[in-house]
Order: C-alpha cells, then structure tokens, then sequence
C-alpha cells in the first residue's frame, strides 16, 4: 500500500514530509518526495510495487499530482492517469476526479496558487486524515504518521470514542482525536493560504429501476465479469479470499467467466464447516486450495500490529493477520467478496425477524418502518454497548452524553447521502463511506503485505445496488440469480448461513430458515462438534469463548478493568468494568464486541498516548 503524505503552509516541509514517512512500519519501504515550493511538500513510500502508479509527476505549469491505489479505464488499471487528473485540475472540475473508476487517494499540488487538493473516491475504500490550523496543514492516508507529528494535537475525542463503544468504528468525518478529521466519500478539499475548504463531489444517491429482476440479475452479472477483469495485472500472481459464503463464491465464479487463473486461500481456526464449504467450491471451479490455520496464541500476538495497521478505529483482533505474510508467499494480488453482502445482500437494511425459545433467526425479508431519521436508524443499529450497560461502566457525565453522541454520529453521516426511500438511510450509513467499516480493518492489513482489490468497491457495481429498490435488496433474489448465471454448480452448495442449498428460491428460503430454527430449538440441527470450546463452523473464532476458555485472553480481560490507558481517559467506572468482565467470564452475559473493542482502545493508546481529555 502506498502510504501518502502533505505538508502545506510551513517552514521546511520537506523534512516534516520526510519524518512522516519514515515514522510509518516497516523500515524496507521505499521513499520518494516533491518538494515544488518551500512551503509545500508531497511524500509517498511504497513496499507493492503492484500498488504503485509512480512518483509524483511534476507538468510543466507547477501541477504537481500523485496518485495512491488504482485508477480503472474500460480497459483496466489505468498505469498514467495523472494527465487525465491534472487536466480535469486546470479546467476546475476537481469533483469529476472523486467519480473516476478506482480505489483511490489523490494529492495535488499548484505551487503558484500555494494550492493543495486532495481528493477521496466515491466509496472512501482509502482513508485520508487530516489536520489543519489558520496556517498549516498535515495529511496522511495513515494516521500514524500524523500522531508522531510533534505540532499535531492528541486530545481524545468523546464523540470518537463513543462511536468506537456504539458502532465498533468511527463514523463520518470523525476519529478518536478531537483535532484531526478523516475524509468521507467523493471529497474534494482545498487548502489555500491557510484557509480549508471542503467540498463534495456528490452525494450518495439511490434511482428508481427501469428495469426488470430478471433484467438487473443479467446487468449483475455482467457487472461482476467486468469489475473483476478490470482488476487483473497480467504480471501478477492472483489468490482469492475464500470462505463458505456466497460473496467470495461470486467472486470465484465471475473470475472465472473473465479468464483469470487463480487459487483460493482460506483462514480458519479449525477443518470446519466453512472450510470444507471453500474447499468444495475451489474443487468444484478447479483451482488450487490453501487452508492457513489461526490459532488463539497467534490470535493474540497479532493484536498490536493489527491494531495499528488499521489505525486503530477498528475491534481488534484482526483475524487474517497473523497468515497474511504465508499468504504473501503465494499471491501478489488478492480479490475478495469482501462489501458483496452488505451491498448486494442488504445485509444492513431492517429486516424481520424470527424468536423462537429465545433463539433470533433474520428473515429476508423488509420490516415496517417509520421514518428514516437518524434517531430511528440509530436505535436500529446499536452493535455495540447497550444503555443498561453504558450506565454501569461509563462514568455519569460521558454515560449521559452517549445517546446524544450517537445520534449526532449518525446523523453527521447522513449528511453525505440524499435518502428519498426511508430504507435506504440505513444503507447510507454503511455505504458512505466503505473503508470505515468495521470489517474492512481486514483488508486494510491485507495491503500491508500484499494488494487488495475488493470487487464489490466497483462503481458500476455498487449503482446498480442503489438502483433497486429496498425489496430487492433485502430478499438478496438479484444477487442469487446473477450467481446462478456465472455458476449453476456453485449455486448448488449450500449457504454457510442457512445450510441449505443456496440454488433455492425466496420463498423456499424463508421456509427453510423457519424450519432451520425450528429444528435448532430440538437439537436436531447440530453440526458435529469441534474440539475446542472456542472453534465454531463459521469462518472466526468464538470470541467470546476465547476470553473465558483460553488463559492468556483470560487474562487480556481480567486486565482491562485496571489497565491505565483505560483509566487515563476519564471515561470509564473501574467498578463497573471489573462487573462487565466478571459476567462475561462466568458465563452471565455475554460482552465480547465490548470486551474487543476496549482491548483496542488499551491496544492503541498504549502505544500512542493522548495528551488530555477533552471536555
């Protein structure tokens, strides 16, 4: 990946660009530096050769532009787009820049204006954080290197850090630093003479169909060939991220209709369901297959490193990261399903659901909803800490101010999408900007050894998602029938989530889901059993078993409740965590997205002290 670098308005940029970049791991990462005016400097390093569209390119008016990730034409990675960007630059229409084709983060600078841009995708996929006065500026697509900054403020932020406790991830323009911001989608910002002006290019917006199911499903598949061929290097070596599932199975299938040759490689606890899911499907489709086996001890040792490589705005542990460099050995590029369910699947639109003796099954299908308003979504998405709790390990003040803090956290990121249909706030959330969702701390590792190209992050993809209406997207029907044009044989395995063939119609999948959950309560649904407490037939670990069954993640949480760093925030009842960790580990509650997250908050502060608490 390559990591990015600004520094405007200041004496000696140059340098300060240059201790940015050294600050951020490892140290084989290779440099490169414009300086084209005193006061501005632009840096970059590299360590993925596959990642680097070359050094800043210097035109002959001053225009200084370099571009971190990858730029996609009709025909496939763009190698030279920087022409095209710094063309669109002089005829000011910076916002069409933010909509090209790619996973990318773009610096620019216009040395007689004293002028710097930078620009974010539609999706956000590269995250760029910022921090400005009334006379400089610093940049980053890291925020390590922004941190280590000795002119750079390091006051906590409340609203980051219950974003952190309530969605397991910070949300619009926010971080767990009250002075420094991250760029949401399609942004376009422009510091001049001291002064930050921010722009988007255009909001997220969803279009009514004119077109039918059938019709969307062959749009679909089409889309997926595309998106997929696009992000194919002739040089490279090609691995897929494989699970039972069937977004990495889509993938496979649409790779496949597009001519590339690749394996599939696979990260489990244990020879379980969902792997023998990925094995059936590489040995169906005829590739090769690599299962690389996670344990609780490298679990635990990839908890640091993976908390930094992902800034640590996400919940630790990363479960990929401790087999990223053995899968690095094998592949230069990875492609995953990785956004296929939430985008395609509706994964986070309202949907109703079945209790049964306290078991909850979803069901695809749309629930009633009032409005929706960000108090309403809000409530909806509550993933992390629950008010009962918040007041038990929260101290009064930052208890009271929670709910607040989270709707305003909502709201700010509704701010970035027009939401005509009231379901689609619930989609806005997620989509506006994809790189800051939780699960996406993955592959941001993953580009820290080898390339990540995620074919869900498509725009040709992703408007055809917003094209359809909320029933669509909840039953998932345009995406089975897409699947079931690229490969009837993979269809025909069953769903990791429902164990019954994916092959089956909306209906029949309702049925069998009711009859799944019915059978669950009897115990005659059981899948055999694992060895170990904390194994599962899912693609993860049972974190919550972790912390109870293994002694050193045992011990992880007994220590949480003493730990400084958690202490020093000001924020949190030693009493009530001693509480909160005691339920989880006898078995009363269970707080493992909690427990994770506070791990991450320890994990990272330790590292990278605050300087206060603001108030």
């Amino acid at each position: 990946m390559t990591v990015l670098c600004v520094a405007a308005g200041m004496a000696k940029a140059g340098t300060v660009v240059r201790r940015m970049l050294k600050s951020f791991p490892p140290s084989s990462r290779k440099f490169g530096q414009a300086s084209p005016a005193p006061d501005l400097a632009l840096g970059h390093s590299w360590h993925n050769f596959l990642d680097y569209l070359g050094p800043p390119v210097a035109f002959s008016d001053g225009i200084t532009v370099l571009v971190s990730g990858d730029i996609y034409d009709d025909d496939g990675i763009a190698s030279t787009p920087t022409t095209l960007i710094a063309d669109l630059y002089r005829s000011d229409q910076l916002h069409k820049i933010a909509w090209l084709n790619g996973s990318f983060c773009i610096a620019i600078f216009d040395p007689p204006k004293s002028r710097v841009a930078l620009i974010t995708d539609r999706l956000a996929s590269r995250s760029v954080f910022v921090w400005h006065d009334n006379k400089k500026l610093l940049a980053s697509s890291r925020l390590l290197p922004l941190i280590r900054e000795k002119i750079v403020p390091k006051k906590l932020s409340r609203q980051g850090i219950a974003e952190l406790l309530v969605f397991q991830r910070t949300i619009a323009s926010h971080t767990q630093y009250e002075d420094i911001v991250s760029m949401p989608a399609a942004q376009v910002w422009t510091w001049e003479k001291g002064k930050l002006e921010k722009k988007t290019s255009r909001k997220l917006s969803w279009t009514k169909p004119d077109f039918s199911k059938s019709e969307a499903a062959e749009g679909l598949a089409a889309a997926l060939v595309r998106a997929t061929a696009r992000r194919i290097s002739s040089s490279a070596r090609h691995g897929l991220l494989m699970s039972g599932g069937l977004d990495s199975r889509t993938v496979l299938a649409a790779a496949q209709k597009a001519g590339l040759s690749l394996g599939c490689a696979t990260v489990g606890a244990w020879d379980n369901a969902e792997v023998g899911l990925a094995r059936k499907s590489s040995r169906i489709s005829n590739v090769p297959f690599k299962l690389h086996y996670c344990n609780a001890d490298t679990l635990g040792s990839a908890i640091k490193p993976s908390t930094i490589a992902s800034d640590g705005l996400f919940s630790a542990p990363i479960n990929l990261f401790p087999c990223l460099s053995e899968i690095a050995e094998d592949y230069d590029v990875m492609l995953s399903g990785h956004g296929l369910d939430y985008t395609l699947r509706g994964y986070y639109l309202p949907c109703r659901t079945l209790r049964l003796a306290g078991s909850v099954t979803r069901l695809p299908m749309l629930r009633k909803v009032k409005d929706g308003n960000p108090l309403t979504v809000a409530d909806s998405l509550r993933v992390g800490i629950s008010p009962d709790v918040a007041e038990k390990i929260l101290l009064p003040d930052f208890a009271s101010e929670l709910d607040k803090r989270r709707i305003d956290g909502m709201a700010s990121a509704l701010m970035y999408a027009d939401v005509e249909n009231k379901y689609d706030a619930w989609d806005a959330f997620v989509l506006h900007s994809l790189g800051r969702h939780y699960a996406y701390s993955d592959f941001v590792s993953i580009d820290e050894v080898l390339h990540h190209r995620p074919i869900a992050f498509d725009p040709v993809v992703f408007d055809l998602y917003l094209s359809m209406p909320p029933s669509w997207r909840a039953e998932g029907k345009v995406a089975h029938a897409a699947m079931m044009k690229l490969s009837p044989k993979l269809m025909q395995l069953e769903d990791s989530n429902t164990g019954f063939s994916a092959r089956f119609g909306f209906s029949k999948q309702i049925a069998l889901v009711l009859t799944r959950a019915l059978l669950r309560r009897i115990n005659l649904a059981a899948r055999s059993p694992l060895p170990n407490p904390t194994f599962t037939h899912g693609s993860w670990m049972d974190t919550a078993m972790l912390f109870r069954h293994d002694t050193a993640w045992r011990s992880r949480a007994e220590s949480l409740p003493e730990d400084p760093v958690i202490n020093d925030t000001g924020l949190f009842k030693r009493s009530g965590l001693r509480k909160l960790v005691s339920e989880h580990l006898n078995g009363k509650a269970n707080h493992k997205k909690l427990l994770m997250q506070l791990l991450t908050i320890a994990s990272w502060f330790s590292a990278y002290p605050f300087e206060e608490v603001e108030k």
